[in-house]
């Protein structure tokens, strides 16, 4: 084992010490604040394992670190900002350098899309592609269907939704992003889909009249939410009695990631706000979902900046089924 694999087992583990003496890491050379998400530079990493420091030291010497009891003494807003500025740069500039991958070639190769059905799609929804698992291979969304895609960032997912429910169905988006909604829009236009519509909001708190949707999806986004019960209440809320909650998110396999998930600066780098795979579940069959399971994972962070901390977390997509009784 190497020294690098070492020191990230060391964190792993809780043996924060010794780690913390190879990696030369104090209040002076790096700061809680200097871990602001910042994708230009590429400090994913180093702020993970920063943030893991921190929390263990502030444990064994009694100092509180950056953290929130419960989503209520979470920064919303701040996590909110954070998520916005990040993703509006992945809307208006998807060639760049990010800690994640993008587009329409990683979601054909490690999600198992279709590669005609992105194929038929804007290249301008599918280049801001950053999803993390795929819905549409859970269950059949079925013509005249009304699906709710909750953060469709660039449209891919919307569009492939309303392209399946036909004419005679709908598909909506909330999204809560603005750069994000004109690329989403325009995509739209340049399909020429009239049964499509995209409303600003956010997960906590649906534009979406009570019981009118059959089919509610999401790709990585419940992660990003800082009240995750209320969002899959809200699901929950807007679906018809019968109706379908199929989605994908990120999950964690270690229970390393409890310990920081009420950092904020980690949120926005889909590792803050992650949960467990069980955890996951019991949160959405908690809300009154039955019949919840997880159908498929996948490893959507091969080959990216953050990988070698993600496999230590356990990190992957997962897809997931749940429906409302009735």
């Amino acid at each position: 084992m190497n020294r690098s694999t070492s020191e990230a087992n060391a964190v792993a583990t809780g043996e924060v010490e010794g780690t913390v003496r190879d990696l030369s890491l104090d209040d002076k050379q790096m700061t809680t604040d200097s871990c602001a998400v910042n994708t230009e530079q590429h400090h994913g990493l180093l702020c993970s394992l920063y943030g893991v420091w921190q929390t263990m030291k502030g444990r064994s010497s009694g100092r509180q670190s950056k953290m929130a009891s419960n989503a209520s003494d979470l920064d919303s807003p701040g996590i909110q900002s954070a998520v916005e500025k990040l993703y509006s740069r992945v809307a208006t500039d998807p060639n760049g350098k990010f800690e994640f991958h993008l587009g329409a070639e990683y979601a054909i190769s490690k999600l198992g899309y279709d590669k005609a059905e992105i194929g038929a799609l804007p290249k301008s929804s599918t280049q801001s592609f950053a999803g993390v698992a795929n819905p549409h291979i859970i269950d059949p969304i079925h013509t005249g269907e009304v699906v709710l895609d909750i953060g469709p960032g660039s449209g891919t997912d919307l569009m492939l939704a309303a392209r399946r429910v036909g004419p005679t169905g709908r598909a909506i988006g909330v999204e809560m992003t603005e750069e994000m909604i004109k690329r989403c829009t325009a995509s739209i236009a340049a399909m020429g889909l009239n049964n499509v519509e995209i409303r600003r909001g956010n997960a906590e708190s649906l534009p979406i009249d009570d019981a009118s949707i059959d089919v509610v999806i999401s790709n990585g986004v419940l992660n990003l939410v800082p009240d995750k019960a209320l969002a899959v209440r809200e699901v929950f809320r807007v679906l018809r009695p019968g109706g379908r909650f199929l989605f994908g998110d990120i999950v964690v396999s270690t229970t390393l990631l409890q310990k920081i998930s009420r950092n904020v600066d980690l949120w926005a780098l889909c590792v803050g706000g992650a949960t467990t795979e069980t955890g996951l579940v019991t949160l959405v069959a908690e809300a009154g979902f039955q019949r919840v399971k997880v159908t498929k994972h996948f490893d959507c962070v091969r080959g990216t900046s953050k990988e070698f901390f993600a496999r230590f977390l356990g990190v992957r997509g997962v897809n997931i089924h749940a429906l409302k009784p009735g």
